[in-house]
C-alpha cells in the first residue's frame, strides 16, 4: 500500500473523516458510479452501495492473494480521490466528473504496480 492512502482508508474505516461517511462511500450516485467504473469484476458479483457489505464481501470474501491486495489497493486509492474530490468540492468550489476520476484512479493504481516490480519478476506461490 501507499502510506497516505492506508491513512485515510484507516480514518476511513474508522468513521473519522468528516465526510457524512455512509453516504460519502459508496451510496452517493457519484462514488457508487466511480466505484462500480474502477474495481470492475474484482469482487466476482455486483459491487454493492453499502459500506458495512462492501467491508464485510472484502475481509470474508475468498480471493486469490493477488486479486485480494488489488481490490485493497483499489479501495484504498478510490477513499482517498474520493475524499479529495470532497474537499475540492467543498473548499474550492470545483467538481471533476466521474470518467476523470476513475481515469486518476486507474493511472495511480498501474503505477502503484509498475513501481513494485512485480510484473518482472512476479514471486511464484
Amino acid at each position: 500500500g501507499v502510506p497516505r492512502f492506508a491513512f485515510i482508508t484507516w480514518l476511513a474505516i474508522r468513521n473519522r473523516l468528516s465526510t457524512g461517511h455512509h453516504h460519502l462511500f459508496f451510496a452517493c450516485p457519484y462514488t457508487f458510479t466511480l466505484w462500480i467504473k474502477v474495481v470492475g469484476n474484482l469482487f466476482g458479483q455486483e459491487p454493492d452501495p453499502d459500506w458495512d457489505t462492501t467491508m464485510a464481501l472484502l475481509l470474508t470474501g475468498s480471493f486469490d492473494r493477488l486479486t485480494f491486495i488489488l481490490l485493497r489497493l483499489v479501495l484504498q486509492v478510490t477513499i482517498y480521490y474520493i475524499w479529495r474530490e470532497r474537499n475540492d468540492r467543498k473548499h474550492n468550489n470545483s467538481a471533476r466528473p466521474v470518467n476523470h476520476v476513475s481515469k486518476l484512479i486507474d493511472k495511480t493504481v498501474r503505477n502503484r504496480i509498475t513501481s513494485t516490480g512485480y510484473a518482472l519478476k512476479p514471486r511464484l506461490q
